[in-house]
Formats: C-alpha cells, sequence, structure tokens
C-alpha cells in the first residue's frame, strides 16, 4: 500500500521534521485491569482520579513545557484517559459496532473520526459536562443526522469549544506529552527512541505490544503503565487525535502491535477511514462535578 510523507514536528498549526505516513493497518466502563488498579494514585485533593468521574477513569496530566523538533511546546493541566476506549464503554455510548474482533475489553476500532466526535459529545453529556464539538453551531450530536461513510465538508467544518469541559480528542502535542511522562525534556525534541514507558526497545515489551507479524488487538491495561498512569499508549491500537496533517486527514498516533512508531512520528488517517487497529482515547479539561 502507498505511503506518503507529511510533516510532523513543531506547533500544533505547523507541521514540519517528521513524516506522516498514509497506511493502511491491515464495559460496565473502561476501567483498568483489577490487578493493576493501584495505580490510580490520589490527585493534590487526596481524591483518586477515577472518583472525579462516574463512568471512565481519567488520570491527570499536570501543566508543563517540553521541547518537541525546533520549537518548545507548552500544554496546560488537563485529563486523559487511562485507556484507549473500549468496545464495551464504546457501545454502551453509542450502541452497535463492528470491530475487527470483538470484545469487551478490547479497544474499539474501525472508527471514523466523524464517530469519535459523536462519542465525546455523547459521553460529555452522560457524565454532565458540556459537548466540545458542534455541527453548525449545534452541540447535540444527536441533531447532526448520520455519520457519514464518506468524506463530507459539513462535517468536516465541526469546530471545538476551548471553552466546554467535556471529553475530546487530544491535541497532538498533549498526547505526545502525556506519552512521554517523565521523559519529557526541556533539552532535546529528539524522541525517535522513545516510547510511552520506556527508551529504547529494551523494555518494550514490558510497555508496549510491539514486533508482532501482523497487526492484533489485544485487551487494555494488559502492559506497565507509563509515569502519568496511562496503558498502551506505544502499540495495541492506534490513536486519533485531533489536529490535521497538512492534507485534510488526521493524526494517529502510537502504533498498533505491528508497527510500533516511537514517540517523534505519526501517520495520517482520512476522516471517513473505517479501519482496522484505529481507535481513541478521551481526554477532558475539567473533572465532573
Amino acid at each position: 500500500m502507498k505511503k506518503s510523507k507529511k510533516a510532523l514536528f513543531g506547533a500544533l498549526a505547523v507541521a514540519a521534521a517528521v513524516g506522516f505516513v498514509s497506511c493502511y493497518t491491515g464495559s460496565e466502563y473502561e476501567e483498568p485491569s483489577s490487578n493493576q488498579s493501584q495505580e490510580n494514585s490520589p490527585d493534590e485533593n487526596g481524591a483518586a482520579d477515577s472518583d472525579l468521574f462516574k463512568n471512565i477513569t481519567m488520570k491527570k496530566i499536570e501543566s508543563g513545557s517540553f521541547k518537541f523538533g525546533d520549537d518548545t511546546e507548552t500544554v496546560g493541566a488537563f485529563y486523559m484517559a487511562a485507556t484507549e476506549t473500549t468496545q464495551k464503554l464504546y457501545k454502551e455510548i453509542m450502541g452497535s459496532h463492528e470491530c475487527s474482533v470483538e470484545g469487551d475489553n478490547l479497544p474499539v476500532d474501525k472508527v471514523r473520526f466523524y464517530e469519535a466526535l459523536v462519542f465525546c459529545n455523547e459521553l460529555s453529556k452522560k457524565e454532565g459536562l458540556e459537548p466540545v464539538y458542534k455541527k453548525g453551531g449545534e452541540p447535540d450530536a444527536s441533531k447532526w443526522g448520520d455519520v457519514p461513510t464518506s468524506n463530507d465538508a459539513d462535517w468536516n467544518a465541526i469546530t471545538e469549544d476551548s471553552d466546554a469541559n467535556g471529553f475530546r480528542l487530544p491535541h497532538k502535542d498533549e498526547w505526545v506529552f502525556a506519552a512521554l511522562g517523565t521523559n519529557a525534556s526541556q533539552d532535546s525534541g529528539d524522541y525517535g527512541n522513545y516510547y510511552s514507558g520506556c527508551i529504547g526497545s529494551d523494555s518494550l515489551s514490558e510497555y508496549a505490544w510491539a514486533g508482532e507479524s501482523s497487526a492484533q488487538i489485544h485487551e487494555v491495561a494488559q502492559k506497565k503503565p507509563n509515569s502519568n498512569g496511562l496503558y498502551d499508549m506505544s502499540g495495541n491500537a492506534w490513536e486519533l487525535c485531533w489536529d490535521t496533517a497538512g492534507d485534510g486527514k488526521r493524526v494517529r498516533i502510537g502504533g498498533d502491535s505491528k508497527d510500533c512508531i516511537p514517540l517523534s512520528a505519526a501517520w495520517d488517517y482520512p476522516n471517513d477511514g473505517d479501519w482496522g487497529q484505529v481507535g481513541f482515547r478521551v481526554v477532558c479539561a475539567a473533572p465532573a462535578n
């Protein structure tokens, strides 16, 4: 299949230095598995992150800055889901959905970018938060009409309300910053050998499903979390970001179990794509009441 280079490094509005590659790789709620639930550490107020939300386990990512390529990125504090969105949670919010392999605790895949936006708004409503995405100024996704199965100009024009406190897809700099954890550096923007949880490939298998002969989906939270308590940021399923890849397509990052890519790189994804091994995790600006 054809691969095409796109620019990556730099501020979100400017792509530079690393290629995006176009390539077809072909719950009750999403809680980490019980033997790893101790990783859900208290926040500064003494409450576990999972207690702040009714239906999903989130981890607080403190604000900070890091060098990425030639630029310094500054990221405000936010919450990120501890795991990729599971099939169980996705179906509870969205109804039936065909995945490449079925299983409650497997990451949902074959998700169109448009569907991910609807999911975010519907999950926000369930949590009592303000929906982030608006189509023609309308935040109620139930009024948007059917999700298109082909590229759609009206759906491409959906906007993000930065003042809303609901769930959304991460921006790429947020995703990379959260994946790096304590490995985020002020001195070097070169993360060509960095994966979530580790540097280099020697201990990669402890943190990521990687190096398999073909892309396979595995249950979430079976490997070690990174220093932010996030599972499967590298490997398992590709994760969608809000950002465009410079050609109208969207950023997908982290890689799958066959193509587990370093944190310096990302590939692109068509808005109407429904490919296997492509899923997402959500972020949120503020905790539920």
